[in-house]
């Protein structure tokens, strides 16, 4: 079972209907194909953004229920100490969110199998890195 890693925009996906790979997200968090890991910043994220999404739009108000169920499903690798400073070692420039969630993958090394990022740029971050990064349909069809 493929180890993969996802980050907070694409995790995201799965909760909004009119997103791009709404249904290959969703498909990855529930079937059961693969391992899915991310930083604790998922949870932090995720969180800030639901509660953003419900107050501006209040139709969305079950939504935090539906993904505190769903981060449920997802391994969480700490934000510590050792994280950050392979976040701040990372020599491209890249926003300091992102730059967490790719020294949370490398942290896996060999274990890790992908990442799902729709960030061009830390996609380019990534496979410099030598990790392989890739879109939910991608996965599903690999």
């Amino acid at each position: 079972m493929a180890l993969t890693y996802v980050d907070t925009s694409a995790f995201l996906r799965a909760f909004l209907t009119d997103a791009p790979e709404h249904d290959a997200v969703l498909s990855l968090l529930t079937d059961g194909s693969c391992r899915l890991i991310s930083s604790e910043l998922l949870w932090l994220e995720a969180d800030r953004a639901v509660i953003r999404l419900a107050r501006e739009f209040p139709a969305l108000q079950g939504l935090a229920a539906q993904v505190r169920t769903a981060l449920n499903g997802v391994n969480m690798i700490d934000v510590n100490r050792r994280v950050l400073n392979a976040a701040r070692a990372i020599p491209e420039v890249v926003k300091s969110l992102d730059a967490i969630h790719i020294a949370s993958a490398e942290m896996l090394g060999s274990e890790l199998d992908r990442v799902i990022t729709y960030d061009k740029t830390m996609t380019a971050v990534l496979k410099a890195h030598g990790l392989t990064a890739c879109t939910a349909t991608q996965a599903l069809t690999r």
